[in-house]
């Protein structure tokens, strides 16, 4: 049994989906544990775990586009105006008398590992970017090589950095270990049916698909966004993002929507075909979109247009045969190497 401490980034969905799983993995294997998240991550694992809520570091976005400079700026003020808070977490933190941490892409954590000299473990999808052997077309390279620095300065110095991707990538750095992705329990349990309609996943700053998605009548599409309520407009039926939006994952016919990691590999669990939206400068979501394509797992746009949308939905036959064939992960490998990792470091 260890004493853990578990950090979790709390932008997004994706890290505290699969950051849920693993501590109730080792909740499960008797581990005494000290998680320290905060945002959307703090609100989620708050409701089946005790969270210490921290300062909040993370990426910023303007227009839509991930903004690297302002991401540096942004993390050194709450630095800065957390202050006063730091003595009492840091007195709290030393009387848990950690015996490890693990992070997932939370910054503040593997900098109390540094600074307590503790073993630091990486679990995340983002150093599949730095510690594999990815290319990508020219025109992504600039970002590639940028998001690399922010992977690099969020979280370093790991003992051991576990990644996840639905795609195979070689690896390049030593004690780095590639796994599929981390599916949810509720997502694992479920058997998908084929329903008369599509999920379109987005943010406020994709609103201009809508009207694209009402030039093509005949077709039903469920949207999640952040909008309150439910109402019907035309062919489209919006929604706000809700917890039992895994249920029409599973019985959607196709999706729509951004490229974060849990939701393609949940969507690929599943064998649902996925039309990719990259958020603007996010490089990691365009490599996740480059990938669906080349898999024959579905496609990708810059931009989406009605005739895009028609293309994918008249190939979805062809996308869902090609995920048919596809093995299924098997998301405990990870855990295997885990829980070998902690018995080797307590």
């Amino acid at each position: 049994m260890a004493r853990i401490i578990y950090g979790v980034a709390g932008q997004g969905f994706g890290h505290a989906a699969r950051s849920h799983e693993t501590l109730i993995h080792l909740k499960r294997q008797k581990h005494q544990l000290m998680i320290l998240a905060y945002n959307q991550s703090a609100d989620m694992l708050s409701k089946d775990f005790p969270v210490v809520v921290i300062p909040g570091l993370g990426l910023n976005y303007q227009n839509n586009k991930l903004s690297y400079w302002r991401t540096f700026y942004d993390n050194a003020l709450t630095i800065v105006r957390g202050t006063t808070k730091w003595p009492s977490l840091y007195k709290k933190i030393k009387a848990f008398k950690a015996d490890l941490v693990i992070t997932d892409f939370e910054p503040l954590s593997a900098a109390i590992a540094h600074l307590e000299k503790l073993p630091l473990i990486s679990i995340d999808n983002q150093h599949q970017l730095t510690n594999s052997e990815i290319s990508v077309p020219k025109k992504y390279k600039r970002d590639l090589a940028a998001v690399k620095l922010v992977t690099k300065s969020m979280v370093w110095g790991a003992d051991y950095y576990l990644f996840i991707s639905f795609f195979k990538t070689k690896i390049t750095k030593a004690r780095s270990f590639l796994f599929p992705p981390i599916v949810r329990e509720k997502i694992r349990n479920e058997k998908p049916t084929v329903k008369d309609f599509i999920l379109v996943y987005q943010n406020s700053n994709f609103d201009y698909i809508l009207d694209e998605l009402k030039k093509l009548p005949k077709q039903h599409f469920i949207v999640y966004s952040g909008r309150p309520g439910i109402r019907k407009d035309k062919n489209l039926l919006l929604k706000n993002y809700h917890s039992e939006m895994y249920k029409e994952l599973a019985s959607c016919k196709a999706i729509i929507g951004t490229v974060g990691m849990s939701l393609v590999s949940e969507a690929l669990w599943l064998d649902k075909p996925y039309f990719a939206l990259p958020v603007g400068g996010q490089i990691e979501q365009v490599i996740n979109a480059l990938y669906i394509k080349k898999l024959g797992y579905g496609n990708w746009a810059e931009e989406l247009t009605a005739k895009k949308a028609a293309d994918f939905i008249k190939n979805i036959p062809i996308y869902r045969k090609n995920l048919k064939k596809r093995p299924k992960p098997d998301t405990q490998a990870i855990y295997k190497k885990l829980d070998s990792i902690i018995s080797s470091l307590v």
